[in-house]
């Protein structure tokens, strides 16, 4: 797919991650939607600096694991935009639990993070699906992580999260072919300045169990993330991006 002037959405694209991806996205001529739920300013930051580097942004509200939400957010881009052509799924929220404290992980937990990682999801790649199907195809690509296919990770909820993530990808690659290709990247500990001040010890653990020992960086998931927007010949793969840690 030609990126330019393609309408993207990327689901909480204010922030890390989320900001990079926006930002490679509109460096190659997309219209680009930035998705916040609570985060505004942090949005319209990232919009404002895709603005003054010449491309074109806007920021939309809606909390993803709310249905009425996300309609109001694509009847707003149908209307200013005509709708979507790509879908960067990339909104998701943790716990931090023991692995072994069982007793630990409350319903509560369970709920907001399939709320958000899955539901939240589900909701926007459906919604997507179809303005997508009105437009001829599209792209949908999914944030998942290494914690859906290893027993690592944040806590129980999000690993288990994840992985219903990476399956509802492929599920969908297949119900929506062949005009809208979907896709997942999975990254596992990423080079940020947060990581690197409050995981000294897991940095240190990183670097050595790595194959090539380094550790991926924002701008190595998205540039993965473009390759699979851009992809004619690819659909229900999950890219890992965690320099080999995982093999």
């Amino acid at each position: 797919m030609d990126i330019s002037q393609k309408v993207a959405l990327v689901t909480g694209g204010g922030t890390g991650l989320g900001r990079v991806m926006s930002e490679s996205l509109a460096q190659r001529g997309a219209i680009v939607w930035v998705n916040y739920s609570r985060s505004a300013q942090d949005a319209e930051d990232t919009a404002e600096s895709i603005r003054t580097a010449g491309g074109t942004a806007f920021t939309v509200q809606a909390d993803v694991s709310q249905s009425a939400d996300v309609n109001r957010m694509f009847e707003t881009i149908a209307e200013q935009s005509g709708g979507v052509d790509i879908l960067i799924a990339n909104a998701g929220t943790t716990v931090f639990r023991d692995f072994g404290d069982l007793d630990g992980v409350s319903e509560e937990d369970w709920e907001h993070v399939f709320d958000v990682n899955v539901k939240g999801t589900w909701l926007t790649a459906r919604r997507a699906a179809a303005q997508m199907k009105m437009r001829g195809g599209g792209r949908i690509v999914t944030i998942s992580s290494v914690a859906g296919l290893r027993a690592q990770g944040s806590s129980l909820p999000y690993c288990a999260s994840k992985a219903s993530v990476i399956h509802m990808t492929r599920v969908l690659a297949k119900a929506l072919a062949p005009e809208i290709l979907v896709n997942s990247v999975a990254p596992g500990l990423l080079d940020t300045r947060w990581s690197r001040g409050h995981n000294p010890a897991t940095i240190a653990s990183f670097l050595k169990n790595s194959p090539l020992h380094t550790i991926p960086t924002l701008d190595d998931v998205a540039n993965q993330v473009i390759a699979l927007v851009e992809t004619t010949s690819m659909t229900g793969q999950v890219v890992v991006v965690d320099a080999g840690v995982s093999l």
